[in-house]
């Protein structure tokens, strides 16, 4: 499958996620990551990223083991919202993962309609 763009939740929750880290590795590469592909779980997706091969591996201590947690989110098409992990190998970025705290999130991000990040997974 060829990269594609970051959904419009996707870029919403990696730019959260850019900002609260204060982790200027991690902005540089969040802010070039495409999507190889998507894994539907019905409850979630994981979002496998890939990160611009020149942006710098960030040391911070998540970046080893992971995962980095994101912000907590609420949308009408997700009963009881949900929350957001990043993951990482050697220092990159590679996967996003989102669920759902009740039995169902949408295969189609667009589906979600308006939502709003929270503080906190």
């Amino acid at each position: 499958m060829c990269p594609q763009p970051t959904s419009d939740f996707e870029t919403a929750v990696l730019q959260w996620i850019a900002k609260s880290s204060g982790d200027s590795a991690l902005q540089e590469q969040l802010a070039g990551a495409l999507v190889v592909d998507r894994e539907y779980t019905v409850v979630g997706c994981y979002s496998n990223l890939l990160v611009p091969m020149d942006s710098p591996a960030s040391t911070a201590a998540y970046s080893n083991r992971g995962p980095l947690f994101g912000p907590s989110f609420m949308s009408k098409a997700v009963e009881h919202g949900g929350g957001t992990l990043l993951w990482f190998e050697a220092g990159r970025a590679n996967c996003l993962e989102i669920f759902a705290y009740g039995d169902y999130f949408p295969a189609d991000h667009a589906e979600l309609g308006e939502f709003k990040l929270l503080a906190g997974a």
